[in-house]
């Protein structure tokens, strides 16, 4: 649904995005994140066309961006719904008068039977049809967010864009809000982007994610793959300090998935193999209702290739420390 190559673009000599190449598949829910400044959320407004750019290919369904006209570029951003970290509504009007604006920018009545109809049940989707008079100050931090994601509904959209749309609430609301927009992308077949700074947010949503940093792409793929058998790059975006190990034995750190956390591995090992090792380090990750997560043993240096062997022969992803 997305395909971008080699992108780049530039404020002045400020190179922002830097040779980035990735594909959004329609049905994902996409995680774009990297800490603050690099790069994400102009990333995703070349994707809605509302920044140009210098080099390289950005095409949304199949059309590249660059090559619109503006007649062209806006019927592409009416396929687009965005929502943004401080909600965007206006004060002075209602919940039910906010959701309509952009029927009103595209020459609708927002009380034609049709339109009343869409906006209610965009209301109801989003847990707020007891709201529809209210403004903007009569509602919380997560009852405003829904009110931005009714609006982004309105016109229909192919695409959600989210440019850090769940930073600016607690935790618990951010929760709500993330179930919402997976069930927006089930039940309606929405195709959503997530620019965040926030773990949590790609580990409960997303399906693929990029980690941006310093206008690149520096890892690519799953979130259960990326967290929990992090490489360096992810490692250091985690914050995560060098692991203290003992410097005699052979330390392996196992990784555990969908395929294999319910199995008995380490128990296996040593009743199997009848041996003594110790467990040095262990991390758990929570994924969408999946514990997944890695182990670190250290095993005599003549136990080494017994235990590799056993590993492999399970299919369990291992690597040497």
């Amino acid at each position: 649904m997305i395909q971008i190559s080699n992108l780049s673009k530039s404020f002045g000599d400020l190179k922002v995005l830097d040779q980035v190449s990735l594909e959004i598949k329609e049905g994902d829910i996409y995680g774009i994140i990297g800490q603050s400044g690099a790069g994400k959320s102009t990333l995703l407004r070349c994707i809605n066309g509302l920044e140009g750019y210098n080099a390289g290919s950005l095409k949304v369904e199949g059309k590249e961006i660059a090559d619109l006209d503006p007649k062209q570029l806006r019927l592409m951003q009416k396929e687009m719904g965005m929502i943004f970290q401080n909600f965007n509504l206006l004060s002075r009007l209602n919940v039910y008068d906010n959701v309509a604006l952009p029927l009103q920018f595209w020459g609708q009545k927002k009380n034609a039977p049709e339109n009343k109809e869409r906006i209610l049940d965009l209301l109801k989707l989003v847990g707020l049809e007891d709201k529809v008079d209210s403004f903007p100050s009569q509602l919380s931090g997560g009852q405003k967010q829904r009110v931005a994601i009714a609006r982004a509904l309105v016109l229909n959209p192919r695409i959600l864009l989210c440019d850090e749309a769940t930073s600016a609430l607690d935790p618990q609301i951010t929760k709500g809000i993330l179930a919402l927009l997976s069930k927006i992308n089930k039940e309606l077949g929405i195709t959503i982007v997530m620019v965040t700074h926030q773990m949590e947010v790609i580990k409960e949503i997303c399906n693929q994610m990029v980690l941006i940093e310093d206008g690149k792409a520096v890892a690519q793929g799953k979130p259960e793959e990326l967290f929990v058998a992090p490489n360096s790059v992810v490692n250091k975006f985690l914050g995560e300090s060098s692991e203290i190990l003992p410097d005699t034995g052979k330390n392996i750190k196992l990784f555990f998935n969908n395929n294999n956390a319910e199995e008995n591995v380490i128990t296996g090992i040593a009743r199997n193999l009848n041996l003594d090792f110790s467990i040095c380090q262990g991390k758990l990750e929570s994924f969408r209702g999946t514990t997944l997560g890695s182990l670190v043993i250290n095993v005599d240096d003549g136990d080494e290739q017994a235990v590799l062997k056993y590993l492999d022969e399970r299919n369990i992803q291992w690597e040497r420390l």
